[in-house]
């Protein structure tokens, strides 16, 4: 049966805010008015803006778009001097040094707009091929909800002991859990490349604390935030090699680089090779967001050898499936009750400073627009007086995603993750990025090499160390095993010293 009482928390405070600058907004020159977040909620963001604005005029219609580039994005928009948005639609809590800057941030219930869960996505056994059954990732009893150090999927992301430096990811224990990996699918020599969010995503930050990857192998990954070839700006750091993906009318541009120099080359230069890890920065040509990208790459692969980490869409997109982890399925009873391993909260965050709050000579017209747009739009998916989980909840089922109750109550209880203790934040255990020394960027002197930061200049930087007998190599020529061994196929699409 449905709840009749609600409890309303600030969303009084900012439909007032609303309806005072409302009155004092005049004519909204600049709208509409741009604002960043979750690719895992583009559709949904978006789909509540158009309905918001037909919905009795709450929200003006053309106010408001939105741009997909990550829950990182959004947190840092709201930070900035002058903040230069008021919502943050993040598919994660707010890091730990942002609520111990700003308290008054901390989320609350309301805050809380439905589930969703980090999966592994593969291609559909309907497909024509095996469905792997299930991933290890043995829980660490002394972290509670987190997997041990070095579980199969620790180590294909980020190498021996999740360090993610060039040495943990040339592991012998790495690259067995690579053919670990294929054979859970049977008949699969190798698994060609394994997608993933860039570090802006809350899909990532999700990945890292869950199964305790403080760095991926393939390196840093910032995307961009506008402009063509985000993908580029990424690292192409991971020491297990494969073929290039070539640019086409299905896959944007990605790094191809000759190893491990990380110099940009083009697809076909016989040296020029691609990590198994990959890091996707921008949408694929006629795709709404990364998370349907990763979908599609999987989805087209006809040798079945292209796997991701996403949120749930992408596994149920047609033609995909997601792969048991601990022998349990991202499943809607699984993630509201937290018993699927990578099960997330989503949110819509709210920041107590108004756009443009500090600006030489005060806020703008436009500032006030703005601002005035995105509460109206904040006030529509939380205020329960004015329709919050009535108003968001069809639009994250029609998404695939699972809102926090079935009859548009509010949450209660500790058997629903809505309604639990609200989590810790996303964990900030990337260390610095890896750079290699002497490129563009590297201000920190951070040596890919060793995973240390240099004392002096980056010309003290060492070079890559030899691998050593079984660990993986480039396979491209480019003499990384030590002297006396040679980087060979193992037969299995992998390189390997010996």
């Amino acid at each position: 049966m449905k709840k009749t009482t609600r409890t309303v928390f600030r969303t009084s405070l900012a439909t007032s805010l609303a309806v005072v600058a409302t009155g004092s907004a005049g004519v909204m020159a600049a709208a509409p008015y741009a604002f960043v977040g979750s690719d895992t909620l583009t559709e949904v963001t978006r789909d509540a803006i158009a309905q918001c604005e037909s919905a009795g005029g709450l929200c003006t219609a053309g106010s408001l778009t939105y741009t997909n580039t990550g829950s990182g994005a959004a947190e840092t928009a709201l930070l900035a001097s002058p903040p230069t948005q008021r919502i943050a639609p993040m598919s994660r809590n707010f890091k730990a040094s942002v609520l111990t800057a700003h308290n008054g941030w901390t989320p609350q219930q309301q805050n809380i707009i439905g589930l969703d869960a980090a999966v592994v996505v593969e291609k559909n056994a309907a497909s024509g091929y095996s469905k792997c059954p299930n991933l290890a990732a043995a829980l660490d009893p002394a972290v509670p909800g987190k997997a041990q150090v070095d579980t199969l999927i620790g180590l294909v992301l980020s190498g021996k002991g999740g360090t993610g430096d060039t040495v943990a990811c040339s592991h012998p224990d790495r690259l067995a859990a690579v053919d670990t990996l294929a054979g859970c699918f049977g008949g699969i020599s190798f698994i060609d490349h394994f997608y993933r969010r860039d570090d802006r995503s809350g899909t990532t930050d999700t990945v890292k604390e869950r199964f305790r990857v403080q760095r991926f192998c393939n390196g840093r990954a910032g995307g961009l935030v506008s402009g063509l070839d985000n993908n580029l700006a990424n690292d192409d750091a991971d020491p297990i090699r494969r073929s290039c993906v070539p640019q086409s009318s299905t896959h944007a541009k990605t790094s191809c680089t000759l190893w491990p120099a990380a110099t940009q080359c083009t697809a076909g230069d016989a040296n020029c090779t691609q990590g198994l890890v990959v890091a996707l920065s921008q949408n694929d040509p006629n795709l709404p967001d990364i998370t349907t990208s990763i979908a599609r790459r999987i989805r087209l692969d006809s040798n079945n050898q292209t796997l991701g980490f996403a949120g749930r869409e992408a596994s149920r997109q047609t033609g995909n499936a997601s792969t048991n982890i601990n022998g349990i399925s991202p499943s809607n009873f699984a993630i509201r009750t937290s018993a699927y391993i990578a099960s997330r909260r989503l949110f819509v965050n709210w920041s107590d400073i108004p756009v443009g709050t500090g600006r030489s000579g005060g806020q703008t017209a436009d500032d006030i627009a703005n601002d005035t747009a995105q509460l109206n739009l904040y006030t529509w998916i939380t205020d329960p007086v004015l329709g919050g989980r009535f108003n968001v909840d069809p639009i994250l089922i029609a998404h695939g995603f699972l809102p926090c109750t079935d009859d548009y109550s509010d949450p209660s209880g500790p058997n629903n993750l809505c309604s639990n203790q609200l989590p810790p934040p996303a964990a900030e255990s990337t260390p610095p990025s890896c750079i290699p020394a002497g490129l563009p960027g590297n201000a920190t002197n951070w040596c890919c090499s060793t995973a240390a930061v240099s004392p002096a200049a980056p010309t003290v930087c060492p070079a890559y160390a030899c691998n050593t007998a079984n660990a993986a190599c480039s396979g491209s020529g480019q003499g990384t095993c030590c002297t006396g061994l040679t980087c060979t196929d193992q037969g299995t699409g992998n390189f390997a010293c010996n």
